[in-house]
Parts: C-alpha cells; structure tokens; sequence
C-alpha cells in the first residue's frame, strides 16, 4: 500500500510538470488566437473559442494524462527517456494540427456581400491572391472589412456562379467583386432599413437603443450590419464614415 501511494505521487508529480510546462505554452497560443487570429467580436461566433477548446484539449489534458499513465520510475532510465521523448512527439504532433486548423479556419476578411456580412478564410480565395496582404488595401481593419459589390445583369450574375461552380470560390471570396473603401458606407447605408427592421424582428432593438443610450448615440450617427459566424451572430455597429466601432450579441 505505501509503495502504490509513493508511485500514485510520482505520476502526480510527472503529470504536474509536464502541464505546468503545457499551460505556459496554452498561454502564448491562447493569446495569439482571441487577439491575432479571431479579434473580438468574431472570437466568440466565428471559431475562436473552438479553437481554444481544441488545443486545451490536446495541450493541457491529452499530453498531460499520457504522461501519468505511462511514467514509471520503476523502469530503467532508458526506458523513461523513451516514454518521454514518445509523449513529446505524440502530443507535439496533434499540438500541431490543432493549431494548423486553428489558424487555417481564421477569418482574414469580413465581406459584405448582397444582404449577408460573412468571413472568408485564406483557402477560400484559391489563386486569386498572391498574398494576404493584398485584402488590406481594402480595408485598414483586422480582419478587413470589405464590400463585394455584384452587378444585377444576367452576363455578372453568371460569371459569379461559373466562379463558384467550377473553382469552388464563394462569393464572399470573389475578389473582383471588391469595391473601393470609399462605397463600404453607401453599401452598408442602403441597407440600413432592411437590417432595422432584422434587429427588430429578432427582438434586439432594446439592445440597440440601450447601447445608443449608454454611448450618447443617435440612430442616424451609426450603421449597423449582422454578421453571421460560423457559430453565431453578432451586430456590428459603424460609424457613418463605416469605421467599426463596437458590436451587439444578442
């Protein structure tokens, strides 16, 4: 009995610093991820927090819980060194996709397109873009906010389905419906009435006037928009120059 509590704290002790270890390397991601990757307001609604769960997941209890099943002093040195150099590899490994699908799934733009605000991921603009960088002439927000403008002819509304269809490029992520900065107010401005009466059909309006009343707002001084997350939504509210301001979870 005395033996099986001296091993019982060993594992204990082993498990306790391999998560001291993890959980200072949750840190440094953790904040990459709610303040980098998925800014607030899309944290919440577009990823983020599954993000975070996934690598909590692997990170501070799946590395952490190998390590006590397998840690035996009891083994030769050798042996030990093995089991730890195997639990490093197996949890750095699975480390590794969680935070390559974290970051893959990150929204690098917010596209307002048609009557939707929606997020576009890297992959989804396949060869469009020869980087990144190139979405910020757009917009100076992170992740950029963007207008995708889309003519109402039949020859416009063809090309965008062609684009869709056959190189698997949704609208949001079709580039050459991207406006100029300057028609992102007159885009979300003509959308104002239909988005009004959105916020009221859902019930939020008493969310919107209680924000107008605690900012010193007017409803003619803001824009507001929804933008529908993989996993909620949210309204954005703007300024009329459309600078994001704040935003509203209902």
């Amino acid at each position: 009995m005395r033996f099986n509590k001296s091993l019982l704290k060993t594992k204990l002790k082993a498990s306790g610093i391999h998560l001291g270890l993890s959980l200072i390397i949750f840190i440094v991601l953790a904040y990459q991820i709610y303040y980098v990757w998925y800014p607030v307001p899309y944290f919440s609604v577009d990823g983020g927090w599954q993000g975070i769960r996934l690598i909590a997941a692997v990170d501070l209890v799946l590395g952490p819980f190998i390590t006590f099943l397998i840690f035996d002093l009891r083994k030769s040195r050798r042996a030990i060194v093995f089991d730890l150099i195997v639990i490093a590899l197996f949890q750095t490994s699975a480390l590794v996709y969680g935070v390559a699908t974290t970051y893959q799934q990150r929204p690098v733009a917010i596209v307002l397109v048609d009557q939707f605000v929606l997020s576009t991921v890297a992959d989804s603009y396949g060869s469009q873009l020869n980087s990144l960088e190139e979405l910020k002439q757009y917009s100076s927000e992170t992740p950029p906010i963007i207008f995708a403008d889309m003519e109402p002819t039949r020859e416009a509304l063809d090309k965008v389905m062609r684009i869709k269809i056959e190189d698997q490029v949704p609208e949001a992520s079709q580039v050459h419906l991207y406006q100029p900065p300057s028609l992102l107010p007159k885009g979300l401005e003509s959308r104002q009435q239909g988005y009004l009466g959105l916020i009221e059909q859902v019930g939020a309006k008493d969310m919107l006037e209680q924000w107008l009343e605690q900012n010193n707002k007017q409803q003619s001084e803001i824009l507001i928009a929804p933008f529908n997350g993989r996993y909620g939504m949210v309204w954005l509210i703007f300024d009329q120059e459309a600078k994001y301001q704040d935003y509203l979870k209902h």
